[in-house]
């Protein structure tokens, strides 16, 4: 009975927390449904704010791109930051760092989960947490 239980569980963490992913399902436009998880700090506000109303575009290339609707500052100041970049997708886990060889892609890292065939983005950095959906 342990043996089967055991054997459940793995089963399980596997489908949970191993879901390997590959690149052709990362291109296209993903775009943010709605902030599951976030900082409690006020100096966030502007950030969330601007994840609120956000795009990522993954191109076949490896080229990335961050848009939003905010006008703040802060937000403004991070898709500046990832203009021009790329997106790389680590080999073992479902995790994506942006940027390029010279900073070695760590302007961004993105962890990316399913639960319940709903696709969450993880923004390594923050601690924000978004229920993200894949529209092109």
């Amino acid at each position: 009975m342990q043996k089967i239980t055991l054997i459940f569980l793995f089963t399980i963490n596997l489908t949970v927390f191993g879901q390997l992913i590959n690149k052709k399902d990362v291109y296209g436009k993903w775009t943010v449904q709605r902030i599951i998880d976030k900082p409690k700090n006020p100096q966030f506000k502007p950030l969330i704010k601007g994840f609120e109303n956000s795009n990522f575009f993954f191109s076949e290339n490896g080229s990335f791109e961050l848009t939003t609707s905010s006008k703040s500052p802060l937000f403004e100041m991070i898709t500046n930051m990832t203009k021009g970049t790329k997106w790389k997708l680590l080999q073992n886990k479902p995790f994506i760092k942006i940027g390029n060889k010279k900073d070695r892609y760590s302007i961004m890292g993105i962890s990316i989960t399913e639960i319940n065939g709903v696709k969450i983005f993880y923004l390594d950095e923050s601690g924000i947490k978004l229920e993200m959906k894949k529209v092109e």
